[in-house]
């Protein structure tokens, strides 16, 4: 299933999505959604909503038992096998950015940004149905309906990861997975190498790869694995044994219309100074029109006059 949150564009051929059920946000019928929309950009949006759609699929099937979430930017490669043989025991699992440490500078690096952007990563979250994850549910929308910003540098403010940290302390069947099969991305690179072997990949030799998180990956820029220039490691110069596994991703990208899918829109998003600009002409010129039609033909006239002044130079 896709959660879009969106509108479904128009220029997109209807069998694109397929085979998957695609659910439109408007279709959640959340009622704070208005409110959301007004104050959240896309990234902001997208992740506050993503207790709303879990519980909606709870909701809509009482024969749904589990409810994993991926993000857009994951490639699966392996079985979820052991993942679901734990959600028989747990009710949430969630993943860390890193499980290992050292003292060398790159890992210090990775350890200040757990420390401001949430120790755990939430482009993966898995659930079971139970008591305990309804409550969970309900708590984490009531929370990222108002308070899931993106703000640099201002505490608490990094979308719905922080909220998470505080999941292991008022929720108790919560199981944190450290294979490092799972969401292997750029701020765990340090600790996990890849190999293919026999077609399929491995980290550090031992664990299969489960599922590879392309979060910072432009394919416009081919030979960065991820574009941010922050990033103490960023070259396959460094890291060539990552190189086949993004080489790889970006031909899949390319292969479904990724540069057409790039260009679409999002219905959401605020109007431009241009566009507020063109909808303020609008209404002035309709407004002194309806003025217009009420008075002799002289003052017409000059009315005329000034309201061509008033809308060319506004």
């Amino acid at each position: 299933m896709i959660g879009l949150v969106d509108r479904m564009p128009e220029g997109l051929d209807a069998g694109y999505l397929e085979p998957f059920e695609v659910i439109p946000v408007e279709h959640l019928n959340l009622r704070q959604l208005g409110q959301m929309v007004r104050k959240y950009n896309i990234v902001e949006l997208s992740t506050a909503v993503k207790p709303f759609y879990m519980d909606f699929l709870y909701e809509r099937d009482q024969k749904v038992d589990v409810v994993i979430y991926l993000d857009p930017d994951i490639l699966v490669c392996g079985s979820f096998a052991s993942l679901l043989y734990k959600l028989k025991t747990y009710s949430i699992v969630v993943t860390p950015h890193s499980c290992t440490y050292d003292d060398t500078a790159v890992n210090i690096h990775y350890e200040k940004i757990m420390l401001w952007a949430g120790v755990y990563n939430l482009g993966f979250l898995a659930t079971s149905r139970s008591d305990e994850t309804a409550a969970f549910l309900k708590w984490w929308q009531i929370r990222l309906q108002d308070h899931c910003f993106y703000r640099p540098g201002v505490a608490g403010s990094f979308l719905d990861q922080l909220w998470m940290g505080l999941v292991p302390l008022y929720f108790r069947r919560v199981y944190v997975e450290t294979d490092p099969g799972y969401n292997m991305c750029y701020w765990n690179h340090f600790e996990r190498r890849l190999s293919l072997r026999n077609g399929k990949y491995l980290v550090n030799d031992h664990h299969d790869l489960i599922f590879f998180h392309f979060s910072g990956y432009k394919p416009e820029m081919p030979d960065l694995s991820v574009s941010r220039a922050t990033e103490p490691i960023s070259s396959f110069i460094e890291r060539p044994d990552l190189r086949p596994i993004y080489d790889d991703y970006r031909r899949r990208l390319l292969a479904r219309n990724y540069a057409l899918v790039a260009s679409i829109p999002w219905h959401f998003a605020p109007p431009t100074e241009s566009a507020k600009k063109d909808y303020a002409k609008k209404l002035v010129k309709g407004a002194l029109k309806c003025l217009v039609s009420w008075l002799p033909c002289g003052a017409k006239t000059r009315l005329k006059r000034l309201a061509q002044f008033v809308v060319q130079n506004s």
